[in-house]
């Protein structure tokens, strides 16, 4: 299943943006319902997200990760926010999820990013939230 969701998030970002994505992702998981292991940990739940990254002959980036860390955390009733940042020195952008207030698909110099858009759990959210 990580392989699907990696494969999907990496190629929807790049054709139908971030926004839509999410927002994809948001439906299809609340359409799905509940995942069947509400008894796993974030972090077992995470690492399960990103398993597939070594089966794809894909590029995925931090974005994918973090899309499919977010839906599937969210899924299974883990309360996650997908933030995406930037700084300016150098230049660069990072995507990233907190849940409880542990941060999975992290980076050296996080503290440096800006938040510029952010997207809260299902279950706070009708509407893509940007700060």
């Amino acid at each position: 299943m990580s392989v699907s969701i990696l494969c999907f998030s990496h190629f929807s970002t790049k054709l139908f943006g971030i926004d839509r994505t999410v927002t994809f992702f948001r439906w299809l998981g609340r359409a799905r319902g509940r995942g069947r292991s509400p008894d796993a940990s974030a972090e077992d739940l995470a690492g399960s997200a990103i398993r597939g990254m070594q089966l794809l002959p894909l590029r995925i980036e931090c974005l994918d990760q973090a899309v499919a860390t977010w839906y599937v955390l969210n899924r299974h009733g883990h309360p996650a926010s997908l933030r995406i940042g930037m700084r300016l020195s150098p230049l660069s952008g990072h995507a990233w999820v907190i849940c409880n207030e542990q941060t999975f698909i992290e980076t050296p110099g996080m503290e440096d990013f800006t938040v510029v858009a952010s997207y809260p759990p299902w279950l706070e959210a009708t509407n893509t939230n940007f700060s």
